[in-house]
């Protein structure tokens, strides 16, 4: 069995398009698990339709908490499954029909060949760009996060390389997600970032859906090495105060997992943790000595700028 959680928050637009997707699906031994999260538009009135023709495929969470945040919303719905295997939908996308059967022969073949059957694996793929009205958008891939596909311990404690709705985790992995904290960035990122400590990422090179641009996403695909976006982010007062977010989601990873982690794991996080303590011109050492590093050499520089 499969679970398809999708979070919405007035998402009437493009709703009725991705439900219409994942009921397609040629595997059809799924859930799709949705919870609102207090939509003012035409967003409840949707999946209430769906629900009275498609039943048994979808299951509605009803709560009086309101998350604010996808985030939230998303470790929420975490909460609500059992599911062998999981994954997570945005409201706006279009996935390809043979998304969830494609990703879950392959998920189960990570499964067999693990040296642990019981370890969290995340599998990601790949996506087309599309804008608005899906038509597949001419941003060059090697500009894309995306086409970094950087998913050791130590990147990740510092850049998010997984989006989130291409992804497939097992049971064990959705398991660990624990209660939502504050210090959490996203919840891919921080799914990742546990199961890159205590079991592994794949990358499934396939695009097998389409991640739709419309000006309205929370996080969406953005040309990462464009001169206006890098501008944007030395500008912003947020990337002067990023660091302290990443040693904050750090410091919750420790809280949480450290004695389950191996020792290579916890030798990298500690080190990260240490880099706090030290004079900049150390910091920015520490910072290239372990790895703990940017996709590119603009977000490097800004990085150690900062730090």
């Amino acid at each position: 069995m499969v679970d398809i959680l999708l979070a919405t928050y007035n998402g009437e637009k493009f709703l009725r398009e991705q439900l219409d997707s994942l009921l397609a699906q040629t595997y059809q031994d799924f859930r799709i698990v949705i919870r609102d999260d207090d939509s003012t538009d035409a967003t409840m009135d949707i999946i209430k339709e769906y629900l009275i023709r498609h039943g048994e495929k979808i299951v509605l969470i009803r709560d009086d908490r309101k998350c604010g945040s996808p985030a939230k919303n998303f470790m929420e719905l975490m909460k609500h499954t059992r599911a062998d295997y999981i994954m997570f939908c945005d409201q706006d996308d279009v996935w390809l029909p043979d998304k969830v059967q494609k990703m879950l022969v392959r998920m189960q073949a990570e499964e067999k060949s693990s040296a642990d059957g019981a370890e969290p694996i995340l599998l990601f793929t790949d996506y087309y760009v599309a804008d608005a009205d899906l038509k597949v958008m001419d941003v060059p891939e090697d500009s894309l996060q995306i086409a970094k596909h950087f998913h050791s311990f130590n990147r990740l404690l510092v850049q998010n390389y997984i989006t989130g709705c291409t992804c497939m985790i097992n049971k064990t992995a959705c398991l660990l997600a624990g209660e939502y904290d504050e210090r959490i960035l996203m919840h891919d990122w921080w799914v990742a970032l546990y199961v890159s400590a205590m079991g592994h990422i794949v990358h499934f090179p396939e695009k097998l859906m389409y991640y739709r641009q419309h000006g309205g996403n929370d996080v969406g695909a953005k040309n990462v090495k464009s001169f206006r976006y890098r501008l944007e982010k030395m500008l912003d007062p947020d990337t002067r105060r990023s660091k302290d977010n990443y040693f904050a989601q750090a410091e919750l990873l420790k809280e949480r997992f450290r004695a389950e982690m191996n020792e290579h794991s916890t030798l990298v996080l500690d080190g990260f943790l240490r880099i706090r303590e030290l004079p900049k011109t150390a910091r920015v050492k520490a910072l290239i000595d372990g790895g703990y590093l940017k996709s590119d050499l603009v977000r490097n520089l800004g990085f150690m700028l900062y730090i």
